[in-house]
């Protein structure tokens, strides 16, 4: 029974993050076999339901993303959590800083723009990347090498 618990709690949780995982990708619902990466399939035991019982599930988390997901989102507290913490994401290939209105595209394909005038020249490899929230509520992409940050806006 606790199994089932937690393999329920897991799967809520990636739930959760659905909409923005499947908005982000711009291909839709594909069931939470492709949504998942094979570690976690297997890590919330999914990989011991029959064909049949994922469609179920399948079926069961559509409907709750379509009716349900944003009410959650809006009011849960770890959801929101969620959504505030930092993200790390890589830009593929070589990046060679900012120069007043630079686009970062990373590599799970999202596309960000530089919001705020500056300019920074840098020349690093793929580098690491973190998008955060700052205090008022706008977003920063910080270099993780080297700490420098500048303001983004999301365009994809």
């Amino acid at each position: 029974m606790m199994y089932r618990v937690l393999a329920f709690s897991v799967l809520l949780s990636s739930c959760l993050a659905l909409p923005a995982i499947a908005g982000e990708a711009g291909q839709g619902w594909q069931g939470i076999k492709k949504m998942m990466s094979a570690k976690e399939f297997k890590a919330a035991g999914l990989d011991r339901l029959t064909p049949a019982e994922i469609e179920v599930l399948d079926d069961w988390m559509l409907r709750f993303l379509a009716h349900e997901s944003q009410q959650v989102v809006r009011t849960d507290e770890k959801v929101q959590a969620l959504q505030n913490a930092p993200v790390r994401r890589r830009i593929n290939g070589t990046f060679k800083g900012w120069s007043g209105d630079t686009t970062f595209v990373l590599d799970n394909g999202e596309v960000w723009r530089q919001r705020l005038p500056g300019r920074y020249a840098v020349t690093l490899e793929n580098p690491e990347v973190e998008i955060s929230k700052n205090l008022l509520g706008f977003y920063e992409l910080k270099v993780v090498a080297n700490g420098r940050r500048v303001g983004v806006k999301r365009v994809k």
